[in-house]
């Protein structure tokens, strides 16, 4: 009579065992699971944004508006051709990440558009061959201030013109210098803050974009 009981006490204590391995093998794997999917660099928006409709133009002289943002991933920055350093140095960023993610990736390659906040000095071969120097897709558009400053409000940017040099006239533009993520719906979903690591960028946008 005692051995079906100790062998009844042993099967439960082993169907115990095995429920608790179980259980954190799960729990390990969901922790790993979501360890994998944390993003690197990239904020996320609590809910995407739906952009409004705005009236810009590139360089050679073609309207760009929330249209051209629609059907494909975009990545969107906003500086001024005079600028000295953070805008060159995004640029240059920016163009290494496309040319490590090209052979990398079997989806089409996020847009990349510049927006210059600089119309007065920005226009034209200026704006196009600023941002093709740093890769041929790279679209660079601009408009009035009045679009500008609805555009950069909407998507929680700023920009500042500075008083002009007395001497040389040259001017400063202070601009928020976060690259904006916006998906094939025309919506703002994601923003990378600097400093950027191009690392970091590639495997957001892979994450993001897949």
């Amino acid at each position: 009579m005692i051995t079906p009981r100790l062998h009844h006490g042993r099967t439960l204590v082993i169907v115990v065992t095995a429920i608790v391995f179980l259980t954190a093998g799960l729990l390990a794997g969901n922790w790993m699971l979501s360890r994998s999917h944390e993003l690197r660099a990239a904020q996320m928006f609590p809910q995407p944004r739906d952009l409004i409709d705005f009236r810009l133009e590139t360089g050679d002289g073609q309207p760009f508006s929330r249209a051209e943002l629609e059907g494909q991933w975009s990545l969107m920055f906003f500086g001024f051709t005079h600028c000295p350093d953070i805008c060159p140095d995004t640029m240059a960023l920016l163009a290494s990440a496309m040319e490590t993610m090209e052979p990398m990736s079997r989806n089409a390659l996020p847009q990349v558009v510049f927006v210059s906040v600089d119309p007065e000095r920005d226009r034209g071969e200026t704006l196009s061959d600023y941002a093709r120097w740093f890769n041929d897709d790279f679209k660079a558009v601009t408009g009035d201030h009045e679009e500008l400053g609805k555009l950069t409000r909407h998507l929680g940017m700023v920009y500042y013109r500075e008083a002009a040099d007395s001497e040389s006239g040259y001017y400063n533009v202070d601009h928020s210098s976060s690259i904006l993520l916006i998906d094939p719906d025309g919506r703002l979903i994601a923003r990378f803050p600097p400093p950027l690591d191009r690392d970091d960028l590639v495997a957001d946008l892979f994450q993001l974009t897949s």
